[in-house]
């Protein structure tokens, strides 16, 4: 039995007044910020990711939550219903379920006045745990009182405090007031919950820097709810121990003419560049400008990229060489040129005899005129063959661009094959599956076949998968532009996913294009393009992607179904760089010949981790459940894109990209782009990074 309330909230707090402190913010069981179950008007640290998992009687939520923004706090949970059916038939399970939570924070603490912050639960998803509340916050002590009023799921007032322990800050006693109408959730009879009466629940929880665990006394049952932390914000999260030091800055001897006359000089200085992970690498003399063309398979910066090549043309180039003018490439595209125009200075700043600040008035940066880098074309130097550069990128990695092993192959220019034994693919939600997994080895090829041009390929062979165990076939009445990708999966254990040729062209400064042809994706071939512009002042960019596409049949790798599509979109995107947020409106026809907007909004944090959503509205009118003839469902996702250099002692420009977001819809869907044109760009040109100019960190 409980305590009775009136004499333990004296003994409390006379206990709390004793000391002086704070208590930290804690999530709720819902994943949201909060007390036991109930939310509070508290929010995590700027760019913090939270991902936990809890255990109560008869739920089991899987939750993760981050702070998008200073005031704003968005939640994911996938609860299990333990002891309630699915009702979806044979290996479905208990009833599970999906909710995306918000929380504002209307206006922070005072002196004299509490925190507060208004939140929705489930608003979006099927909304059988829909809430919307209030709460109040004030921290007097060592404690923290909460107070709140909700309605739906949260039904009246609500309350609790939080008490940290001050002979030991890692511990804290929690009691609150739970309003949840358990009587209202789903299948409440069946599964037992009707019996929760909510009311007093008491917890002691331990937290540290990065992890936290809580035990609770809930409704006569134990309840727990752990999590870790991640600081979204901190710039890496494991120093860089085995990256290779910068190339040791050296006077040449030679000067332009002995440097020209001898073809010894240009194969040591390509070979250096190559054994620093350089590809497409083309030199030019004008006067005594050093013009080189270059990109790097490995620094993620590039920044950084242009400042190390600029250390090793410095110490390997004609000693008589003024100025240097290097052009950054990716994909053969002419992204940035760094023109230096006093070598004698940049040596003096690698040299750490000047500052920063003093060598940008002897550097411009600007974007890359293809014009100007083709006039150069009849002052190219011969690069001769490096009998051992293919040697130089051939290895075996383990732990390294993320997979615990993988043999990689690159040449001279942008070619490479890499074999990846051990992969893992997720699909979630219906209504072909609850979690189904397939785990699978891929060979990726690409080889450059021109200027711009490239012919690419994946190979996929399964190892092992449970998707062919899906039984359900898809009930949308929309064309199955995705809904039948079980079929796809489950199709023979040999699969080939891309097999098309890129061509990219850049036709005037700030204009990109794309051509592409051949099998995009597993369910799609077809031929289209993409042209991107990017305006010379202003924090906007837009582009426009068409593709002639037909459907690919699951029994046979160039076997085809009947149907076809044209689709079309136009994005505009927008940047916030205080933030590091970007905003992209895409508008036109989707795949299954619905059309409509898609909104995408992401964050980029200090630690390169990119973390957004979309929400979709089209006139595709899928009434599959949750939909309804009256309530059709809208596309919507969140996904998550990370930088694996901050997690790993070597920079690598490898991302690891999630998405959580129904895998068997129709509505609102895209193909898999070849090649993304504004995502390419917004990388090499740091336009998501508010935390470091495109110029910083040259030759570290």
């Amino acid at each position: 039995m409980p305590p009775n309330f009136p004499v333990f909230r004296v003994l409390l707090l006379s206990t709390v007044l004793a000391f002086a402190g704070s208590a930290a913010a804690q999530p709720s069981s819902s994943g949201q910020t909060g007390l036991i179950n109930m939310p509070d008007a508290r929010l995590e640290a700027d760019g913090t990711l939270r991902l936990g998992a809890g255990w109560s009687d008869t739920y089991l939520p899987i939750w993760s939550s981050v702070s998008l923004f200073p005031r704003l706090e968005l939640s994911a949970r996938y609860t299990v219903i333990r002891g309630l059916s699915s009702g979806l038939g044979r290996g479905f399970g208990d009833f599970k379920d999906k909710a995306f939570d918000a929380k504002a924070l209307v206006w922070r603490e005072g002196d004299w006045w509490p925190s507060l912050a208004l939140g929705a639960q489930d608003f979006t998803g099927t909304g059988v745990f829909k809430a919307h509340y209030g709460a109040l916050s004030k921290r007097l002590g060592n404690s923290d009182y909460t107070l709140g009023y909700g309605s739906d799921r949260i039904d009246g007032w609500f309350g609790g405090v939080r008490h940290r322990l001050p002979w030991n800050r890692h511990f804290s006693l929690v009691v609150e007031y739970d309003a949840y109408d358990y009587r209202t959730d789903p299948g409440a009879a069946a599964s037992g919950a009707a019996r929760r009466d909510g009311g007093l629940n008491y917890a002691l929880e331990y937290r540290n820097n990065w992890f936290g665990v809580q035990l609770s006394a809930q409704d006569d049952s134990l309840g727990a709810n752990a999590f870790v932390s991640v600081p979204l914000m901190k710039p890496e999260f494991v120093p860089k121990l085995d990256e290779p030091d910068p190339y040791p800055l050296s006077r040449p001897q030679a000067d332009m003419g002995q440097w020209l006359a001898s073809t010894d000089s240009a194969a040591r200085l390509a070979r250096a560049l190559y054994r620093s992970d350089y590809k497409n690498i083309h030199l030019a003399f004008d006067g005594h400008t050093l013009h080189a063309q270059l990109t790097n398979s490995r620094i993620s910066a590039t920044g950084r990229a242009v400042g190390r090549a600029a250390r090793i043309l410095l110490s390997l180039g004609p000693a008589d060489v003024r100025a240097l003018r290097i052009t950054y490439t990716d994909r053969d595209l002419a992204i940035l040129t760094y023109s230096f125009t006093d070598t004698h200075k940049l040596r003096r700043y690698f040299a750490g005899l000047i500052s920063r600040r003093q060598l940008d008035r002897y550097l411009q940066i600007s974007y890359a005129d293809p014009l100007a880098d083709k006039a150069l074309a009849r002052h190219q130097v011969e690069i001769p063959m490096v009998e051992d550069a293919r040697l130089l990128n051939r290895e075996v990695q383990r732990s390294d661009e993320g997979h615990v092993l993988s043999y990689r192959f690159e040449d001279t220019d942008l070619s490479g094959f890499e074999l990846v034994p051990f992969n893992l693919g997720v699909f979630f939600n219906d209504p072909n599956g609850a979690a189904r997994f397939n785990l699978f080895a891929r060979a990726n090829y690409r080889k450059q076949i021109g200027r711009g041009r490239f012919f690419e390929t994946s190979a996929e062979l399964t190892l092992y998968e449970n998707v062919s165990k899906v039984e359900q076939a898809s009930n949308s009445t929309l064309a199955h532009v995705r809904s039948d990708i079980a079929l796809y999966l489950q199709e023979g254990r040999f699969k080939l996913p891309r097999l098309l040729i890129n061509q990219y062209f850049q036709p005037r400064q700030r204009v990109y294009t794309r051509l592409s042809a051949g099998l995009y994706e597993l369910m799609f071939a077809g031929v289209g393009g993409q042209a991107l512009y990017l305006p010379a002042k202003g924090n906007w960019a837009a582009d426009l992607s068409v593709d002639r596409l037909r459907q690919r049949s699951p029994d046979g790798v160039f076997e085809f179904r009947d149907y076809d599509t044209l689709t079309l979109l136009g994005a505009f995107h927008y940047r916030l760089p205080a933030w590091g947020v970007t905003a992209t409106v895409r508008a036109g026809r989707f795949l299954a010949r619905d059309t409509g907007v898609r909104f995408e909004l992401k964050r980029r944090f200090r630690s390169g981790i990119t973390f957004g959503a979309w929400y979709t509205r089209t006139d595709g009118n899928d009434i599959t459940s949750p939909g309804s003839p009256g309530d059709p469902y809208f596309d919507k996702g969140i996904f998550l894109s990370i930088p694996l250099g901050s997690m790993l002692t070597r920079d690598t420009r490898a991302r690891s990209e999630l998405a959580l977001a129904p895998w068997t819809r129709d509505v609102g869907q895209m193909v898999v782009s070849p090649a993304d044109l504004y995502t390419t760009l917004e990388r090499s040109l740091g336009l998501d990074n508010p935390y470091r100019s495109v110029g910083s960190h040259l030759g570290q």
